[in-house]
């Protein structure tokens, strides 16, 4: 892995939109118990990175807002660890796998494939509602969770999303009420976040902006930290989705129009 420091103008402002951006999307997805990568892979490809270098980049920054949104969550008991447990271990052969696929499938395709992943979370987002009613019996909990584990991390690894807008579902399912589900979706993305970032890292290859991480990172910190809180106030959580989803429908779209 190679990092890269920049410095010229150009550049800096360049930086101080991605600081913006990283801050607002850490401050929104903190709030639904995401951490932003399914908006930071396509923000650095766009920038001029190499896709797989904006991959392990991303979730990375998603790491790092979702253990900041997660200290907060914690600290309130809103983390139900025996239904994250069975879903954190197996992401770890999930993102191992999804890495050694990503370098495998064409990049058009990895493209393509990152654009209907965007499509389809924007979708289920803005039409299904899923509350927090268990229809996964309490038996069927740790195999669903592990399986779940398995397929998301690795799908998360392949084309750099966090896979929080498909654990909330999944945890909403389990019986979980939405701000517990939140505060245990922010722990499982987390840990599906960082073996996928160790997972690309092992493969070797990446050159990574150093500056760019950085900063970004302390604004998707910060942004976690007040998001975090904003969930204790009188935000409505279905509006912040709808939300969300339309700017998800926008990303994916513009990714399809950049392979035509």
């Amino acid at each position: 892995m190679v990092f890269i420091l920049t410095a010229n103008k150009k550049d800096t402002m360049e930086l101080l939109l991605i600081i913006f951006i990283a801050f607002f999307i850490a401050v929104l997805f903190s709030l639904l118990g995401l951490g932003g990568a399914i908006i930071y892979t396509p923000l650095f490809y766009w920038s001029g990175l190499p896709l797989l270098t904006a991959i392990p980049m991303a979730l990375l920054l998603n790491m790092i807002t979702t253990a900041s949104a997660s200290i907060t969550y914690l600290k309130q008991k809103m983390v139900d660890t025996r239904i994250a447990l069975p879903i954190i271990l197996t992401s770890l052969p999930g993102a191992y796998v999804g890495s050694k696929l990503a370098r495998i499938i064409n990049m058009d395709i990895l493209i393509l494939l990152l654009s209907i992943s965007i499509f389809f979370a924007g979708i289920r987002i803005l039409f299904l509602e899923i509350k927090g009613t268990s229809i996964i019996s309490p038996e069927k909990r740790i195999l669903a969770g592990a399986l779940a584990g398995f397929v998301i991390s690795a799908v998360s690894s392949l084309v750099g999303i966090g896979g929080g807008t498909f654990i909330m579902p999944l945890l909403l399912a389990f019986g979980l009420e939405t701000k517990n589900a939140v505060g245990t979706s922010a722990l499982i993305v987390m840990f599906i976040s960082l073996f996928g970032f160790l997972s690309h890292m092992s493969q070797g290859g990446q050159h990574t902006d150093m500056i760019i991480l950085i900063f970004a990172g302390i604004a998707a910190f910060s942004g976690a930290q007040a998001g975090s809180r904003l969930i204790f106030g009188r935000t409505s959580p279905r509006t912040i989705e709808r939300m969300f989803a339309l700017v998800l429908l926008v990303v994916g779209g513009k990714l399809l129009y950049g392979l035509l």
